[in-house]
């Protein structure tokens, strides 16, 4: 049995998996008959889903990356949840595959014929041409790969060697490294949604996006954080200070994201050219601008209003509930910049716009428990863990997985 996780915990993760499996091989069976019946249709929510998801995954190696640069106590707590988040690569790696293999469908740049006939695409082409732009793929996850094995590896020598040096080869690893995270981020998001309209462009994008898939890793950490806290090793470590913290990065990402979405908008929205608004044109539309309108009242105004209570912050269950509400908004947002692009004669839905994110978040929730449980959920040799005697600890009512009915607490 991996140590540090008690028996009732280790059962509760089991059952999730099991049932996480279950629910994401059911989707993707599901998906695989809108293969077959309309293929196109597939891959558009496939696309969607695979931001969603892969999101998860770059946004928790940012979480990494930045916590080994800042410090601060607020990320020991959630760092294995970072780490096992991190390490789902694998998923998000074969998930690209239908991507890859859909480029045809889904990206009109690769239509030579299309190309022709839009000269401000045709000078891109030493850009957007598709040995290239899967060859970038490849680089992308390769560097994004390095990275998490190598924090990761580092986090392994600490647990077994408990050598205080540890922490500053993270720290020396992490500051280029987070240099380098953000231009592949930044790279990927330019080649995997921007192209889909290639006639438009935006410098501001890749940043926007970044900063929401940071979000929304935040904020699944800090949910997987609130169900192990009713049982040890997190039940008498984890103090109001730390929701406390996280609540603030959370506060402080969403005004980051409100920032570089509004930039982009209103340098558009200035400069009024017919090339650039059509973007936003299309994203409220009929039925996308309801969408959109949703996603700006409720990915920021609201979030944000309650983010700024001290008393939200300070409290788990509520901290838990803005947190979860943030993983399905940025869902919607996903869905809101990515589809339109897609689907330019009005709002459509298909089945597989819910099936496919289920499908794939399935198997990539239990990838993700199977590598949580297969280390200690919190560093074994951690200088700043010795620091909690002095605070206030929180009063023990969180849910957790014993009144999910996983088990009792420990």
């Amino acid at each position: 049995m991996t140590p540090n996780i008690p028996a009732n915990i280790r059962a509760g993760i089991d059952r999730v998996q099991r049932i996480a499996l279950t629910v994401g091989v059911i989707g993707l069976a599901l998906c695989l008959i809108q293969l077959f019946l309309k293929p196109t249709a597939f891959f558009q929510s496939w696309l969607f889903a695979y931001l969603y998801w892969n999101g998860m995954v770059l946004g928790s190696v940012g979480i990494l990356l930045m916590h080994n640069v800042v410090g601060g106590n607020w990320g020991v707590v959630i760092r294995r949840i970072a780490e096992a988040a991190a390490s789902t690569i694998p998923i998000t790696f074969l998930g690209l595959i239908p991507v890859l293999l859909s480029v045809h469908t889904l990206y009109r740049w690769s239509n030579h014929d299309w190309v022709q006939s839009h000269p401000a695409v045709h000078i891109k082409l030493s850009y957007l041409n598709v040995p290239f732009w899967i060859g970038r793929a490849f680089i992308y996850f390769a560097i994004l790969g390095v990275i998490a094995w190598r924090l990761r590896s580092l986090s392994i020598q600490q647990d077994r060697t408990g050598d205080a040096g540890i922490q500053a080869r993270m720290r020396a690893f992490s500051a280029p490294m987070l240099v380098l995270f953000t231009l592949t981020g930044t790279f990927a998001f330019f080649d995997w949604i921007m192209s889909i309209e290639p006639e438009w462009y935006s410098t501001m994008y890749g940043a926007m996006f970044l900063v929401g898939q940071v979000l929304e890793a935040l904020s699944f950490c800090v949910v997987v954080m609130f169900l192990l806290s009713g049982s040890k090793p997190f039940a008498g470590l984890l103090k109001i200070q730390h929701y406390h913290d996280l609540g603030n990065l959370m506060l402080a990402f969403t005004m980051l994201w409100a920032y570089t979405s509004f930039s982009q908008f209103l340098i558009i929205w200035s400069g009024n050219l017919p090339d650039e608004i059509p973007w936003y044109l299309r994203r409220f539309d009929g039925g996308w601008g309801f969408i959109g309108w949703f996603v700006s009242i409720f990915h920021f105004f609201v979030p944000f209003v309650l983010l700024l209570m001290r008393f939200v912050k300070k409290n788990p269950r509520l901290l838990f509930r803005v947190a979860a509400w943030m993983i399905f908004v940025r869902l919607i947002d996903v869905y809101w910049v990515s589809m339109p692009g897609l689907r330019r004669n009005g709002y459509t839905f298909e089945w597989t716009d819910v099936v496919a994110p289920i499908g794939l978040g399935g198997v990539w929730l239990w990838f993700f428990l199977y590598r949580l449980k297969s280390r200690p959920l919190l560093p074994l040799h951690d200088p700043r863990l010795g620091y909690h005697e002095l605070d206030t600890p929180v009063v023990q009512d969180t849910p957790g997985f014993r009144e999910l009915g996983y088990g009792g607490n420990s």
